[in-house]
């Protein structure tokens, strides 16, 4: 691969998000692509990032609280803010890092980068590895440019062309 492709990767929150997340920014490093991470402050990221290098960018972002208490409620009248500042920041990076690809593997924190990168028309991929895409995955299926995924089952809830992978598949392509 070129040493001037760039690419942003982003996913987290959850394990099940940040480790795929984290094993393609391994991967696309080992090629040679400059490779910058989002996540989230507030997500398993932030015990490994500091937010203080410049190839990670953590979001000051969390997902909406489904729980009806006190905390939730002041947490879920924060997040209107959080998620302009947050899309802000994921513009600025976009801007400036000028990626050729923005990758997503799901959570709250790859929700922002992905729908900067489609408004700027930046070409995007969601990486799906779970049978059942969450909430931020199921919104911006429809809008990326393209959708690989690990599970048959995932199709059902994406309207989007699938692309599978013919390694998690055992070596069997799908078309």
């Amino acid at each position: 691969m070129s040493k001037n492709l760039r690419m942003v990767v982003t996913g987290g929150g959850t394990g099940g998000h940040f480790f795929p997340a984290m094993a393609i920014r391994d991967a696309l490093l080992q090629k040679g692509v400059e490779v910058k991470y989002v996540g989230s402050k507030f997500g398993v990221e932030a015990a490994r990032f500091s937010n203080n290098s410049e190839n990670e960018l953590l979001l000051n972002i969390r997902g909406i609280q489904r729980q009806f208490n006190l905390n939730s409620i002041v947490k879920n009248i924060l997040f209107p803010f959080r998620f302009l500042h947050s899309y802000y920041q994921s513009w600025k990076l976009l801007h400036n890092f000028k990626p050729q690809v923005v990758i997503g593997t799901g959570g709250y924190s790859s929700g922002l980068p992905l729908l900067a990168a489609i408004h700027k028309g930046i070409k995007t991929v969601i990486q799906e590895q779970n049978s059942f895409p969450g909430i931020t995955t199921r919104h911006l299926a429809s809008r990326v440019d393209a959708i690989c995924i690990a599970y048959n089952d995932a199709a059902i809830h994406l309207k989007k062309k699938i692309q599978f992978s013919p390694e998690i598949l055992s070596g069997r392509i799908f078309k």
